[in-house]
Formats: structure tokens, C-alpha cells, sequence
């Protein structure tokens, strides 16, 4: 790999949008020898802006922002991921290729496939926080043959790196399921805030909230809601067949709630109040192995 700690290394950005032009700024404040950018025209005042600094050049082409890169950050849009690095992989020679667009697991393995193709060195990256708020500094998940090097490669420019594992799609798989917490959570937030706001009462919904989220460590919380799902899902059901009779009544939409009613229904047919005997599991091992029989596809609810 091309990196080291002592060389400040010469970095390509492929992208400069709203991820791309901060990480760019900051990586060349950080002492980068220099930031080479390339994106599709048009070049917009935004853009400009965000290129004034010395370091940073801005190039006309893929071939030309990749010229002496020894470190390559493809910052483009989910559907045009593996054109870039098709784009990229001729002239990548020995660069380590980190691309950090959303896209699914089995996509990063094939822009992997193309980037080894051209003789770079790719590494899966999932940001995990908004780039437009800490910059190059953003905490950003990162798997492949060369991430721990990398990692510590970019330590020293205020990269905040954290390897996961030597596979190239491990980051983007540790993404995709924590956007179901994430994002489901926004969701949830949402339609909960709205019907709090149709009774005046979103303060003290922020308040109850609070109490429940902030008293408990985020794994016993976890384990707790989870585990108590299990074997109380019938009464669970019962309880949000009222709350989405409640919120139309409310005119709020119900998508997620009438969603989670669906979800308690389903978790009925495996009847866990009888197998775990009434007791929520009492450890991340006991919950998995109760989950892996919901999801077992041999595993059918009873009838």
C-alpha cells in the first residue's frame, strides 16, 4: 500500500458535493500535499468556494484527479458508485481506493472486483455521521485487505477511521442494519411528534421519552424492548390496535405504528411466552438464539 504515516499523501476526490467539499476542505487544512478534485460539470459558486484553499486543485477529468493519488475517496451518488470506479480503475495503479457511497454490501464487492482489476487497493466506508458537520473528521466505518493501514495512515490528518474487518462490505452491511434502527427511528419519532402535537402534549412526550431512553444503558435498553416483545407480543398487539385506532381518529397518518401491529401479530405464532416461560431472555446470546429461530426460513409460526 502506498500510504505511510511519514509521507503526506496526495488525495483524490471523486465527488464534491455535500460529503465530498468538506471532507476535501478539511483533509487539505490537515496538511495533505494535495486535494485533487474532479466532479460532473456544472461547477457552481458553492463549489468554488469550497475548492479556495492552495492545496486543493480542481481537475477536468478522472485521469487528471487521479494523477500521483495515493489515496482515492469516491464521494459520487449510490447509482453512479460502480461507474466511477470503472472510471477510476485505469488509471488507480497502486492507490488505495475507499469508497464511501451508500450502497449495498454486494455493490462495494463489485466496485472491490473492478478497483483490484486496475491494481488499487479498494476499502468498503460507511460515514456514519453528517460529513457537512465534522468534515474529514467524520466517523466513518471502514473494512477491506488494507483498512487497519489506512486507518492509521490517516490517524495523523484527523481521519476518524474505525476498522471493522478485512472484508470489503462488511461497513456498508453494518449500515444497512443500523439504518433500521436509525432510520426507523426517525419515522418513528415523527408520527409519534405529530399525534403529540394534535393533543398538545409534545413536551411531555419528549419528557416520557427521555425517561425511558436515558435511564438505561442503550444494550439493556435494547435487550429489554426486544426481549420483552417476545413473549408479550399478544398483549402488545392489543395495545397498538388501540394506538392506531387512536391516531386516525387523530387524522395521523399510521404507517409505522399500523407497521409494529403487524410485526406483534406476526411474533404470536411462535408462542416464545410458553418456550422462554414467561422470562424475557437475560442475555444478548439468549435473545439471538430466540431470533434466530423467527428468522430461520425452516421456521414457520404456529397456526
Amino acid at each position: 500500500m502506498s500510504l505511510t504515516l511519514e509521507n503526506p499523501p496526495t488525495v483524490c476526490v471523486l465527488g464534491f458535493g455535500m460529503a465530498g467539499r468538506p471532507i476535501a476542505r478539511g483533509l487539505a487544512e490537515a496538511g495533505a500535499a494535495k486535494v485533487r478534485v474532479w466532479k460532473r460539470p456544472p461547477w457552481r459558486p458553492e463549489h468554488i468556494d469550497a475548492s479556495a484553499h492552495p492545496a486543493i486543485l480542481m481537475t477536468q477529468s478522472t485521469e487528471e484527479a487521479l494523477e500521483g493519488a495515493g489515496l482515492v475517496l469516491s464521494l459520487v451518488t449510490p447509482e453512479s458508485a460502480l461507474e466511477a470506479a470503472r472510471g477510476a480503475s485505469p488509471f488507480i495503479r497502486d492507490a488505495v481506493y475507499l469508497d464511501l457511497n451508500t450502497t449495498t454490501p454486494e455493490a462495494k464487492r463489485e466496485i472491490g472486483r473492478v478497483i483490484e482489476a486496475g491494481g488499487g487497493h479498494p476499502v468498503d466506508g460507511a460515514i456514519c455521521d453528517p460529513a457537512e458537520v465534522y468534515g474529514h473528521e467524520v466517523v466513518t466505518l471502514i473494512s477491506g485487505p488494507g483498512a487497519k493501514r489506512l486507518s492509521e495512515a490517516m490517524a495523523r490528518y484527523g481521519m476518524r477511521l474505525q476498522v471493522l474487518s478485512e472484508r470489503v462490505g462488511d461497513a456498508s452491511a453494518l449500515k444497512v442494519v443500523r439504518s433500521v434502527f436509525t432510520k426507523g427511528l426517525m419515522m418513528t419519532f415523527l408520527e409519534s411528534i405529530e399525534a403529540a402535537r394534535r393533543c398538545g402534549l409534545v413536551e411531555e412526550l419528549l419528557e416520557s421519552i427521555a425517561g425511558t431512553v436515558e435511564g438505561l444503558p442503550l444494550r439493556d435498553l435494547a435487550l429489554s424492548l426486544a426481549g420483552t416483545s417476545l413473549i408479550v407480543a399478544e398483549r402488545r398487539a392489543q395495545e397498538m390496535e388501540g394506538v392506531v385506532s387512536a391516531l386516525e381518529s387523530l387524522g395521523v397518518d399510521s404507517h409505522i405504528s399500523a407497521a409494529s401491529l403487524e410485526k406483534f401479530r406476526w411474533l404470536q405464532g411462535f408462542d416464545f411466552h410458553e418456550e422462554l416461560g414467561g422470562v424475557p431472555p437475560e442475555s444478548v446470546e439468549a435473545m439471538l438464539r430466540a431470533l434466530g429461530k423467527i428468522f430461520d426460513p425452516s421456521t414457520k409460526p404456529a397456526s
